[in-house]
Parts: C-alpha cells; structure tokens; sequence
C-alpha cells in the first residue's frame, strides 16, 4: 500500500486548506474583487415607497351637485378636480341638460355647490347664448347675483367687492347661515352703506 511521508502528508493538509480558501473567497468576494456588494434592505425600501405614496396623496374636497346630473347629492372629490369630474361622479349628465351653459373645465373648492343648467334655464334666468354659469352654480336669478351661493370670483365681479370682502362674505354665511335679504350685507365687516348702494339691483337672496 502507498503510503505518504510526514512531510507529504503536510504538503497535501496545506493544499487542501488553500483549495478550502479559495473556495470561500470566489463566493465571499464580488465579481472583479472591488468593493463590498451593496446591501439593500427590503424593509426600508417598502418604507420608503409607503413614504411617496403617502406624500402623492391630494386632499379630499365635499361638494354638493344638483341640477340637470342623474344622481344629485353630496360628493368628495380629490382637490384640483373639475367641474366635469362632479358630473361624471353624479352619473352624468341628464337629458335635459344644457352644457353650453357650464364650465367643465372649472377646478372646484371644498364645499362647493354645484349646478347643471337645464336647457329651460336660458328662459327662467334671462341667460343669453354664449353666456356661462361660472363654476356651474345657479348664482343668477333675473340677471342677479344670488349672494347666498355664490363663489369667491362671482362676488368679486361685483363692484366695489374685491377679494377681501368677497372672502368676507363668505365667512360669513358660513358662519351664520344665509343671508335673509341684502341689506344683510351691512353685517360683513368691511361691507358699508356705500358699497351695498352701488350694488343696487345686482344682487339678491333666495
């Protein structure tokens, strides 16, 4: 039988450990032997996506749409939605809307009431064609500004209401509920007896 001497068993013992070595470094070591191989933990990656989705979430808005849709009521809608996404939200429109007479492309705001014109609506509002009703609301009424539901932009077409006191006005209804009749208007801070004079017959409640 073959056997090793002292000194061979040595040599072999030595190489086999060197083999064990090499073994270990091919699969410790990255490719090319530069560098540490980056460690991404799954954890902080959910993490971190949970965080930009939360930050792409918008605010949510409640608006009210009546009129010429099949499901009128009380909706939420995410901040920056249009006219036309309230319409959609209410099912659509019904027959017998009209439209030519609404901005769709209008953004809404928090607490919005919305209208959609019907097409008897050009006769019972003394509308004109072409004429639009601005953020879809019915704010006019023989050619009057309804001031108990209109926005912050209708009011401010009224003269001598800029944005301050349109803001106002609408504070105040809010507060206090609507408005009972014009002269109501005096309550407003900011609102005197000049101003409600040169509105004159371009407002009224209902």
């Amino acid at each position: 039988m073959f056997k090793l001497t002292r000194n061979e068993q040595k040599l072999v013992i030595l190489l086999v450990c060197l083999l064990g070595l090499g073994i270990v470094l091919r699969f410790v070591l990255p490719a090319g032997g530069e560098g540490s191989p980056e460690i991404i933990l799954h954890s902080e990656m959910e993490k971190n996506d949970e965080d930009a989705e939360i930050s792409e979430e918008k605010e949510l808005i409640i608006i009210h749409i009546t009129g010429a849709v099949q499901e009128p009521g009380v909706y939420i809608l995410e901040e920056g939605a249009r006219v036309y996404e309230a319409v959609e939200k209410a099912g659509g429109q019904s027959d017998d809307a009209d439209l030519e007479m609404i901005n769709l492309a209008e953004p809404l705001y928090d607490g919005q009431p919305v209208y959609v014109p019907r097409i008897s609506d050009r006769d019972s509002f003394h509308i004109s064609d072409g004429n639009i009703y601005r953020g879809g609301l019915q704010h006019l009424k023989d050619g009057k500004i309804n001031i108990n539901i209109a926005n912050k932009s209708q009011l401010e077409t009224l003269p001598g209401i800029g944005s301050v006191k349109a803001q106002s006005i609408i504070d105040y209804r809010e507060k206090n509920g609507p408005f009972k009749s014009v002269d109501d208007l005096l309550k407003v801070t900011g609102i005197g007896e000049k101003t409600l004079e040169n509105l004159g017959d371009l407002i009224t409640v209902y």
